[in-house]
């Protein structure tokens, strides 16, 4: 059996939009459902989807919720997307005054990202819905107390402490006995600035893209033989916004690219597979600059379902891809 690993970047409200579409069109092109993935790594708005695959919850399902025609079958999600566009004022103080102190003391190691995670001033949103969300998710599909085993949910976070990576359901820094998903999810999507960081077992997490926006790298000897990397935060694609604050957005995008493609280039070595999918010119025209913006789900959801598809079977007809033993054809099927 072909063993998978599917890896889904950060992107906010419609970024989680984006991936819903970019997870269909993956199903359709590469002939496998999502739910039968060995691994799924999940950061921020990733951290979402690959906690409801991993409780066996089914793309479709998911489209029709944004849609707003959930099926007679379907399992009740409920989520209220226009909490989440404005953020409101953060706290007047230091966001991790232990951080910064490792930072003063250690001056050589410590990049700039780091440095500025431990003084953005803490967020005061709140995520409580998301938590709700996964929480009824992982309750009615009996993964309340039991960790999903497959596809096995990776959630990456970032200890507020040190800056460093941690990832629920994989890391010792962060056992699954301690933990229960929807907590493991809010702490991976609590954006410094914007959102309270999240306290779990005397320990303080926030927002797994701020050390990587995918972690593509953890797949890095992992035993999968493909790996679809799905990035809604990056761009293989350049357009030219007009707007200042969209031309902003367009270059934190570059940043992101740039080390999901590297990351990428690691695992050919290693033998395996790798197709890699982000938002085209019509994605990022669509999306705008406002990730957050949740007026634009169901427009972002349906041109992705396009322009992943385009990528992915471009990319799965590719040499690697054919020597291997992968019929494209047949998976378009």
């Amino acid at each position: 059996m072909t063993r998978r690993a599917l890896v889904f970047g950060g992107g906010g409200v419609l970024g989680f939009a984006w991936l819903v579409g970019a997870v269909g069109a993956l199903e359709v092109e590469a002939g496998f459902d999502a739910r039968e993935a060995d691994l799924v790594v999940g950061t921020s708005a990733g951290s979402i989807l690959a906690a409801q695959l991993g409780c066996g919850i089914g793309v479709d399902q998911l489209r029709r919720h944004h849609q707003g025609v959930p099926g007679p079958d379907d399992l009740p999600i409920s989520f209220e997307y226009a909490e989440h566009g404005r953020p409101p004022l953060p706290r007047p103080r230091l966001g991790s005054p232990a951080l910064l102190a490792q930072v003063v003391r250690r001056q050589r190691d410590a990049s700039l990202k780091t440095s500025l995670l431990g003084a953005v001033p803490p967020g005061r949103g709140s995520l409580s819905e998301v938590g709700n969300m996964i929480a009824a998710i992982s309750g009615a599909t009996g993964h309340d107390r039991l960790w999903p085993t497959r596809p096995r949910p990776w959630v990456c976070t970032t200890d507020y402490r040190t800056g460093r990576r941690a990832v629920f359901g994989h890391d010792e820094l962060a056992p699954t006995s301690e933990v229960s998903l929807a907590d493991a999810v809010v702490a991976s999507c609590s954006i410094p600035g914007w959102y309270e960081p999240r306290l779990i077992a005397g320990r303080t997490y926030v927002d797994g893209g701020s050390v990587s926006n995918a972690s593509a790298d953890l797949v890095v000897g992992a035993e999968v033989d493909e790996v679809f990397i799905l990035a809604p935060m990056a761009a293989l694609e350049r357009d030219r916004p007009r707007s200042l604050v969209t031309r902003i957005e367009r270059m934190v995008r570059a940043g992101v690219t740039r080390t999901i493609l590297r990351d990428a280039e690691r695992l050919p070595a290693e033998g395996k597979r790798v197709a890699v999918v982000t938002p085209g010119r019509e994605d990022l025209h669509t999306m705008g600059g406002n990730l957050m913006n949740p007026t634009r789900r169901a427009e972002v959801l349906e041109t992705a379902s396009r322009t992943a598809s385009i990528q992915l079977r471009t990319q799965l007809a590719s040499r690697p891809w054919r020597r291997r033993g992968l019929d494209p054809s047949r998976a378009s099927a």
